[in-house]
C-alpha cells in the first residue's frame, strides 16, 4: 500500500521533533523551583489523598491539580517524580506536532497543517525546553490547542460528541492553568455560526453548549471546592491576591525586591505576606488608582512586545502574509487565534510579565502565520503590484521561492537559538548534596522532617517537608521556623546573598542558643544547614 506524499512528510517532521525533544529531555537532569511543588503535590494527593504541600502554606491552593495529579499517577510506576514529570510534557509536547498538524490543515489545508507541525516541531529552543520540563507547559498547551481543533471542528462539522469532549478539554486546560477558564469563549461562538444547509434550531445549540458547560462544572467542582475549603470563599484561582500583590509591587529586575515583597513577615510574624488569604478585589486593583494602573499596563504591553519581537523572528514572514487573505475576517476559526492571542497578552499586561508568558501566545501566531506561508506567493505579488515595483530577476526569485525561503529562515532562526542563544542552566549542586546528605545521614522518611529554605530543593532531594524561610532577621526567622515546628533551616549564597539579613544568618549560631550548625558546603557556592533545637 503506498503511502500519500503528505503523510511521508509528516513522518519526517515528527521523528524530527521526537529527536530533538528526546535529545532535550535527556538533558534536563535537574528540578525546577515549581516542579518541586507539582510532583509533591501530586504523590501527596495520589497516595494519602490529600492535596498539600508546604508547611506554612499549601501550594496546593496555587496551583491547580490538572498536571499533579497524572505526575502522583505516572510516579506510581517509576518511582521516581523529576523522570515521572519529565516523560508526561515529553509525551504531550510529541502529540502537539501532530495536533498543530490537525489544526493548521483544518485552518486551511495540507500544506498549512504541514508548515504548523514543523514549525511547532522545531520553533526555538525556550519554548519547546519549557515543554519538557517538570512544568504544567507541555500538559496545558495540548489541551489548549486540542480545545482549539475541537471548536474548529464543530464550526464545520455539528457533532454533539465533539461538545462532550470540548467540555472535558476545557476543563482539563482550567485545571492545569487558571487561563485555561478563557476556553469557554469557545462553546458560546459556536452559537454564532451559521450554516444554511443545516436545519438546526437555536434550542439545539443552546442545549449542547449548555451540556459542554455542565461537564465543565462537573469535572472542576471538586477544585472549586477545596479553594472554597482552603481560603473561606468562592474563587476561581488561588493565586488571586497574590498575582495582585506582584502586580501593584513587585520589581521583577530585582530579586532582592522580589523576595522582600513576597517573603517579608506580616504584622503578627505567622505568615508570609504573599500567602496571607486576604479578600482582593481586581476592581479596586484597577481603579484604586487608575493613572498608576495604566502607567503598569502600558508598561507591561512593551514587554510583551519586546519579548515576542524576539520569539516571533522564525515567523515573521509568514504572519507578515497571513495578513494579506482576502477572506481573513470571514472566517471564525482563523480570528479565535488572533482573539486569544489578545486575551492571553490582555490578561498578563493586567499584572506583570515574563517571557514564559508569551509562549501560548507565539503558539497562537504559529498557527495563524500557516495561512501567511500557503498564500505567500499571491501575497508577495499583490505587494510588488500594489507599490509598482518592476519585475526583476530578484523579484521573480523571491515569488518563486518564497515558501523555501520561509521555510529556511524558520530553520536558521531556530538553530540560532539552540546554538547561541541557549543559556547554560546553573545547577545549585550545594542544595542537592545538601538534600542527599540529610537523606542519607538524618531523614527518618518521606515527609517526616521539616526543612525551611527559600527553594524547596534541600526538601525535594531529602524527601521531606517544607516550610518557606521569611525575609527576616535571625530572631524571627527562629521564632517562625519553632512556630511551625521546622527542624532543620537551610541557608545559602545562592539566593540570600543580597538579602539585608545575609551575614546574620549565615552566622546565626553566634547569636541564636536555638540553631546548633550541622552542615557546611563550599564547594560550589557556600550553603548552611541548622538544626533547630
Amino acid at each position: 500500500m503506498k503511502i500519500k506524499r503528505e503523510y511521508l512528510i509528516l513522518i519526517f517532521i515528527s521523528l524530527i521533533g521526537v529527536a530533538l525533544r528526546t535529545y532535550l529531555f535527556l538533558d534536563k537532569t535537574f528540578i525546577g523551583i515549581d516542579a518541586v511543588a507539582y510532583t509533591r503535590l501530586g504523590k501527596n494527593l495520589i497516595e494519602s489523598g490529600k492535596y498539600v504541600f508546604g508547611e506554612n502554606f499549601n501550594l496546593g491552593i496555587w496551583l491547580p491539580p490538572g498536571y499533579p495529579i497524572l505526575v502522583g499517577l505516572i510516579n506510581l510506576f517509576f518511582d521516581d517524580l523529576f523522570l515521572s514529570g519529565k516523560i508526561i510534557s515529553l509525551f504531550f509536547s510529541i502529540v502537539s506536532i501532530f495536533l498543530f498538524y490537525l489544526i493548521g490543515k483544518e485552518l486551511n489545508n495540507k500544506e498549512a497543517g504541514l508548515f504548523s507541525a514543523f514549525a511547532y516541531a522545531i520553533y526555538p529552543t525556550k519554548i519547546i525546553e519549557r515543554t519538557l520540563e517538570v512544568h504544567t507547559e507541555g500538559f496545558f498547551f495540548c489541551f489548549l490547542f486540542f480545545s482549539i481543533y475541537l471548536f474548529i471542528v464543530l464550526l464545520k462539522r455539528n457533532n454533539f460528541f465533539i461538545y462532550i469532549l470540548l467540555g472535558i478539554s476545557i476543563g482539563i486546560s482550567y485545571l492545569t492553568r487558571p487561563e485555561g477558564l478563557f476556553l469557554l469563549l469557545l462553546p458560546l461562538l459556536t452559537l454564532f455560526k451559521s450554516n444554511p444547509l443545516r436545519n438546526e434550531s437555536n434550542e439545539k445549540r443552546v442545549f449542547k453548549v449548555c451540556v459542554t458547560f455542565v461537564i465543565f462544572i462537573l469535572i472542576v467542582s471538586p477544585y472549586l471546592l477545596f479553594l472554597k475549603q482552603s481560603t473561606g470563599r468562592l474563587t476561581l484561582s488561588g493565586k488571586a491576591n497574590t498575582v495582585i500583590l506582584a502586580g501593584e509591587e513587585i520589581n521583577l529586575k530585582s530579586m532582592k525586591d522580589y523576595d522582600r515583597t513576597m517573603y517579608s513577615l506580616n504584622k503578627d510574624k505567622t505568615q508570609l505576606r504573599a500567602f496571607e488569604l486576604s479578600r482582593v478585589s481586581i476592581i479596586n486593583y484597577i481603579f484604586k488608582n487608575p493613572a498608576s494602573f495604566t502607567k503598569r499596563f502600558l508598561k507591561n504591553v512593551r514587554s510583551e512586545m519586546q519579548y515576542l519581537s524576539i520569539l516571533l523572528i522564525p515567523i515573521m514572514l509568514p504572519l507578515f502574509f497571513s495578513f494579506f487573505s482576502e477572506d481573513l475576517f470571514k472566517k471564525k476559526d482563523r480570528l479565535i487565534l488572533l482573539l486569544f492571542s489578545f486575551l492571553f497578552g490582555g490578561l498578563y499586561s493586567l499584572f506583570f510579565v515574563i517571557e514564559r508568558y508569551m509562549f501560548p501566545i507565539a503558539l497562537f501566531l504559529i498557527l495563524f502565520s500557516s495561512i501567511g506561508f500557503v498564500n505567500s506567493q499571491s501575497a508577495l505579488s499583490n505587494i510588488l503590484n500594489f507599490y509598482k515595483i518592476k519585475r526583476n530577476k530578484i523579484t521573480l526569485f523571491l515569488e518563486k521561492h518564497i515558501k523555501y525561503i520561509i521555510i529556511i529562515v524558520l530553520i536558521l532562526s531556530s538553530f540560532l537559538y539552540y546554538t547561541v542563544f541557549r543559556p547554560e542552566a546553573e545547577i545549585p549542586t550545594e542544595h542537592i548534596k545538601t538534600g542527599y546528605f540529610l537523606k542519607n545521614n538524618i531523614s527518618l522518611g518521606y515527609e517526616k522532617l521539616n526543612i525551611m529554605s527559600r527553594m524547596p530543593w534541600v526538601s525535594f532531594y531529602s524527601d521531606s517537608r517544607f516550610t518557606y524561610l521569611p525575609y527576616a532577621n535571625y530572631t524571627d526567622v527562629v521564632n517562625f521556623a519553632k512556630l511551625y515546628h521546622v527542624d532543620y533551616i537551610v541557608v545559602d549564597e545562592r539566593l540570600l546573598s543580597e538579602w539585608d539579613y545575609y551575614d546574620e544568618l549565615f552566622n546565626m549560631e553566634k547569636y541564636s542558643v536555638d540553631v546548633k550548625l550541622i552542615y557546611e558546603d563550599n564547594s560550589r557556592k557556600l550553603i548552611k544547614m541548622f538544626k533547630v533545637k
